[in-house]
């Protein structure tokens, strides 16, 4: 009895052939599975972090208040010299590179967007519109237009597409 030949190759070889291209793929689609649930997980764990920094809580409403106060001019009182060493300068400081930080991983895909859009989008989004006049001004006293890119693209990126309410 004659064997069986598919493109000059036995039945068996291309079984096996099969088995092997069919491991590959199921590998593949199982690593790509792992690195998507560890992005969501580090997401899962800034967020569950950023809830319990003390730290930046106080950062944030530090902003807040600074920002919404009428009396004080916020970009000068940013600028000025004698504050360089207090406290309120270095929460805001700390807070835009942490907002810069989230971006950067948001846009390098370190961090799973959608997750962290659903928690903090108004955070994100409020504080930037407290914070580019201030941004603005580091980039043109510093004369570097790069400074905190990556928070203004994310910050825009989410008014332009904004979060949907639920049904």
């Amino acid at each position: 009895m004659d064997d069986v030949r598919i493109l000059g190759e036995s039945y068996g070889f291309w079984v096996q052939t099969g088995a092997v291209v069919l491991s590959a793929v199921m590998a593949i689609l199982a690593i790509l599975h792992n690195g998507k649930m560890a992005r969501k997980r580090t997401t899962i764990d800034v967020l569950l972090q950023e809830n319990q920094d003390e730290t930046l809580r106080n950062a944030k409403f530090t902003v807040f208040n600074l920002a919404r106060n009428q009396s004080l001019n916020f970009v000068k009182h940013y600028f000025d010299e004698k504050e360089k060493q207090s406290d309120e300068y270095k929460q805001i400081t700390m807070l835009l590179n942490r907002y810069e930080f989230i971006a950067q991983s948001i846009r390098n895909k370190a961090f799973e967007e959608k997750i962290y859009k659903q928690m903090q989008y108004s955070n994100i989004t409020m504080m930037w519109d407290r914070l580019c006049p201030l941004v603005y001004e580091i980039r043109r006293v510093q004369n570097i237009k790069t400074y905190y890119q990556e928070f203004e693209w994310l910050a825009k990126r989410w008014k332009n597409k904004p979060l949907k309410p639920n049904k």
